[in-house]
């Protein structure tokens, strides 16, 4: 799948179900309700983003401004499909994202992530590098957090300061 061919763009309601499919099509992820991925898809439209490839949905990266510190943007999940991996999409739509009216102010972006999650972790790395930025690592939810699910521990990635400059204002 070429670069050129795929369109990065916010969300809609009509890519609730194609975004609850993808997420499931990217293991790891944890699979959420159709209802949450259709509410991120809506209420948080501004601050996600899907890449679509002709009709379907090929990558998605969902998050929001926290709303206790606005200048930190909460990357929620980010999945792309084995086949557009390996074009740098994952880190096109985050600066995407952070690149929009929507996260003006935004200086910091944090995620979580298990331990064993190299992906993620060469992708948040990659993305520190990008930006020059620092990033930092610690423990945020033990799997006791998680109950009787089974669940790994997630660490907080926070990094920081960002530089990617806004971009003129455009319909998102």
């Amino acid at each position: 799948m070429s670069e050129v061919s795929i369109q990065l763009r916010a969300p809609t309601t009509a890519d609730g179900a194609a975004l609850h499919a993808l997420v499931r099509a990217c293991r790891p992820l944890d699979e959420n309700s159709m209802y949450c991925n259709l509410l991120q898809c809506t209420h948080f439209a501004r601050t996600c983003c899907v890449a679509q490839a002709g009709d379907r949905l090929v990558g998605f990266v969902t998050g929001y401004r926290l709303p206790e510190d606005p200048a930190v943007y909460f990357l929620w999940q980010v999945g792309v499909h084995a086949d557009a991996a390996g074009q740098g999409l994952a880190r096109r739509m985050i600066q995407d994202i952070l690149a929009r009216p929507a996260c003006a102010g935004v200086t910091t972006l944090h995620t979580t992530i298990t331990r064993d999650n190299e992906a993620s972790r060469a992708l948040f790395a990659s993305l520190a590098r990008a930006e020059t930025a620092e990033m930092t690592e610690e423990e945020f939810f033990t799997p006791e957090h998680f109950g009787d699910s089974g669940h790994a521990g997630e660490y907080l990635f926070r990094i920081g300061p960002l530089s990617t400059p806004p971009a003129a204002p455009h319909a998102v």
